[in-house]
């Protein structure tokens, strides 16, 4: 029998790794995991995953989320996260640019840029979620691995400036969306660019007309991404601050 998960235990000040041959038994001390193949384009990545998300989901504290309203979200392997990986692997400008994922989970989105010749930073609010990213990095790719940090983005610190930010399905709550706004503004450096992924919900439509009020320049193009029989057009949009593209940027 496996302990109860700690993913949703207070956020550390500051997140530092275990060895890497302890972190595959921490997480499978604590869930119930599966292997997921993900094909990009050029290249096929192994990604572990929570078997069942939902039954974390089920087996939440409710005194924990009235506390925080954190959920689980990041133990899945979310059709956005798919189509963000395969834009970052068609997208060789981004090579050799610095890059912060926010809301990184697993790691998929993250591990598609690195591959793809990005300095990867990739971030999340759970520790258990940046178990699995550590881990499959160490799958997927060579040394030197991207850095992982915990971030709250109500409370970022000072994690650094980057050329992109990037985040799969991560403005969903219509209170947080100024929180996100004023992130973006923290961490880009002045011609950066902001990179989200969604799968056309009417919330991230909201969260773009927020971001075109505060200044932001939007373009979206659409990645078709099949799984589990369901094909969805996975939006990618590109937000950034300054009047021109990035250098090298299509």
């Amino acid at each position: 029998m496996r302990e109860s998960p700690s993913a949703l235990s207070p956020i550390p000040a500051r997140w530092s790794a275990p060895a890497n041959d302890r972190v595959l038994s921490l997480i499978t001390r604590s869930y119930e995991t599966l292997e997921e193949r993900v094909s990009l384009g050029t290249r096929e990545l192994s990604i572990l995953r929570v078997a069942d998300p939902d039954a974390l989901v089920d087996a939440l504290d409710p005194l924990t989320f009235a506390r925080d309203e954190r959920l689980p979200y990041w133990a899945d392997l979310w059709t956005s996260s798919i189509g963000l990986a395969r834009w970052f692997d068609r997208s060789p400008w981004i090579a050799s640019r610095s890059l912060c994922e926010l809301g990184c989970g697993v790691g998929l989105a993250g591990i598609a840029a690195a591959c793809a010749g990005a300095r990867v930073t990739m971030t999340d609010y759970e520790e258990d979620a940046l178990l699995f990213a550590h881990h499959n990095c160490r799958r997927n790719l060579a040394a030197p691995y991207p850095a992982l940090e915990l971030l709250d983005w109500r409370a970022p610190g000072d994690v650094g400036r980057f050329d992109i930010v990037a985040g799969a399905d991560i403005a969903y709550e219509r209170d947080r969306f100024w929180f996100l706004l004023k992130l973006f503004r923290r961490l880009l450096n002045p011609d950066g660019v902001v990179v989200l992924a969604d799968p056309g919900r009417q919330i991230g439509a909201d969260f773009l007309a927020c971001a075109r009020q505060d200044g932001l320049r939007v373009r979206t193009e659409v990645i078709p991404v099949e799984r589990r029989g369901i094909l969805t057009g996975v939006h990618v949009h590109q937000l950034s601050v300054s009047d021109h593209d990035p250098a090298g940027m299509p």
